[in-house]
Order: structure tokens, then C-alpha cells, then sequence
């Protein structure tokens, strides 16, 4: 019987020690999945401040692209909510030259993270509450929704939105 002990408190302490392993195995696994997340994201908020930082640098509007002075109606000269988008002849980012040119914008970026898929849209939006709105205003919303197949919530990529107002006052 005192053979069978040192053998049982043997198997005790393998048990104890496989269980201590698992747990350290698990919490390494979740912060590497948690690290991973964090330069994932930060490669979506990066990619979206590069849309929205270009976007800033252009006209807030086509009839001020190159304008010697401000259009004579505002806003009511300015897009129609239902024109915003790529003028006729800018058929790539780089030749877009007004700030809602980046509406309806769809691309994917390759990156040393993966692929990202990038959308983009643009809208006038009321003063106020800078809510969305079907007419014009000097105030425009771009919206750019980034997603990845490596940021998942469930079975859907997970989308992440960053969003800017743009004032025409404020150029």
C-alpha cells in the first residue's frame, strides 16, 4: 500500500500540474487573439483616417473646385443629395477633386494584414443634430465602413465605421 501512495499522489500532482497548463495555455492563446485584434484594428482606423484625411484636402463641393469666390447660392448651388459621387471623367480616387466624390467609393486594400474591404459614403446633414437629409446644406457627413475577414463577430465580418462632418464655413 505505501508503493500505491507515492504513485496516486504522483498522478494527483500530473493532474494538478496538466490542469495549471491548460489554463496558461488558454490565457496565451486569448491574449495573442486579443494583441491580434488590436493591430487589425488599428490597420481599419488607419486605412479610414486615410479616406477621410484625403477627403478633407479637397473642395467641399464641385462648384468650389478652383472657385474664385464662393457660388452664389448656399447652399442651394451646391451638389444635389441625389449627384454626390464621382463627376463625369473621375473614374479613380486619385482623380477626385471635391469632397463628395468619395461617395459610393469601393475598393479593397491589401495591406501586410490582409485584406480590407473599404466603402464609403457621403451626405448633406442638417446643422443641428447632423442628421442625414435630402436636400442641401454646408454641412457634409462622410462615412467610411471598413471590414475584414479577420475581424469576425460570429459568422459575419465585423464592420467598423469612422465618421467626419464637414462644415463649408470651417475650410
Amino acid at each position: 500500500m505505501i508503493g500505491y501512495t507515492e504513485v496516486l499522489q504522483t498522478m494527483a500532482a500530473m493532474i494538478i500540474f496538466s490542469m495549471i497548463l491548460m489554463n496558461a495555455n488558454s490565457l496565451i492563446h486569448r491574449n495573442s487573439m486579443i494583441q491580434i485584434d488590436g493591430e487589425l484594428e488599428q490597420e481599419v482606423i488607419s486605412l479610414g483616417q486615410e479616406i477621410i484625411e484625403e477627403a478633407r484636402s479637397k473642395s467641399f463641393d464641385q462648384v468650389t473646385v478652383n472657385a474664385a469666390a464662393p457660388p452664389a447660392d448656399i447652399p442651394g448651388g451646391f451638389t444635389a443629395p441625389g449627384n454626390l459621387g464621382p463627376d463625369s471623367g473621375e473614374n479613380q480616387r486619385s482623380q477626385f477633386n471635391d469632397f463628395d466624390d468619395y461617395n459610393g467609393f469601393n475598393d479593397i486594400f491589401t495591406t501586410a494584414h490582409g485584406d480590407f474591404g473599404v466603402s464609403v459614403e457621403v451626405f448633406y446633414v442638417d446643422g443641428t443634430n447632423f442628421q442625414k437629409i435630402n436636400s442641401p446644406s454646408t454641412f457634409k457627413k462622410i462615412e467610411v465602413t471598413i471590414t475584414s475577414e479577420f475581424l469576425r463577430s460570429g459568422d459575419a465580418p465585423r464592420e467598423y465605421t469612422l465618421e467626419f462632418i464637414r462644415n463649408y464655413y470651417a475650410d
